[in-house]
């Protein structure tokens, strides 16, 4: 059996991510062209969501692996993540204290069931398999989510042009900290997942996670 170049695997992920019909929805092509307070908020608003659960993710996914360097990485992610001890630095506290300064009502978020769903359906693929679990951590949401957030940071700017708005500081955490966490996750990848086996559950994972993101941005598109 010929012997299974990783490298090449992850390239072929990251160009699966880069070519999904996620990056051109229907929501943020309209939005790229013009995009308005309300609509940023409502995205942001159910980030939030996100990112409550984006941390059980990763504990889902460690817990179902004996192998003590992929947890390291994915605990080192989720210490990021949970900024690093500092209950006001960590990403869901960063988000909420960016709406606060928008002044948008975090009382009254709104939960829309898309969003809800979304985030249902990423908890059954992590919990698939640690194999999966990565799949769906890595290419499908720290990639992801670094070309994600550049477009809605350079909306935010272009919003904030004609607004006066606050520094985009959630943008700037959450870019920084994912070009960090996708080449670690990457790299998780390319040491572990070294059969033709793993390597199919780590591409599903990936599959899987990307097409359950357009149901959070079909939810955005029957909101708006």
């Amino acid at each position: 059996m010929a012997e299974i170049k990783t490298a090449d695997f992850v390239e072929e992920l990251k160009s699966s991510v880069q070519t999904h019909p996620v990056l051109t929805h229907p929501w943020l092509e309209d939005k790229k062209s013009h995009i308005d307070l309300d609509s940023m908020l409502l995205w942001l608003s159910q980030e939030y969501h996100v990112s409550v659960s984006f941390v059980n993710w990763f504990l889902y996914t460690a817990a179902q692996t004996d192998d003590q360097y992929a947890k390291i990485v994915l605990v080192e992610n989720i210490w990021e993540e949970l900024g690093e001890g500092d209950l006001s630095q960590t990403h869901v506290s960063i988000l909420d204290k960016f709406l606060e300064n928008l002044n948008y009502n975090t009382e009254k978020r709104i939960f829309l069931p898309h969003t809800k769903n979304y985030l249902d359906y990423m908890l059954s693929i992590v919990q698939k398999s640690f194999f999966h679990g990565i799949g769906a951590l890595g290419p499908a949401n720290e990639y992801l989510l670094k070309l994600e957030y550049s477009i809605m940071r350079n909306l935010y700017l272009t919003l904030q042009k004609n607004h006066d708005l606050p520094t985009p500081v959630f943008f700037q955490v959450n870019l920084s900290a994912d070009e960090g966490h996708s080449k670690r996750l990457f790299d998780l990848i390319e040491s572990t997942a070294n059969t033709q086996e793993k390597r199919i559950a780590v591409e599903e994972g990936n599959r899987l996670a990307l097409d359950a993101r357009l149901i959070f941005y079909d939810g955005l598109m029957g909101y708006s």
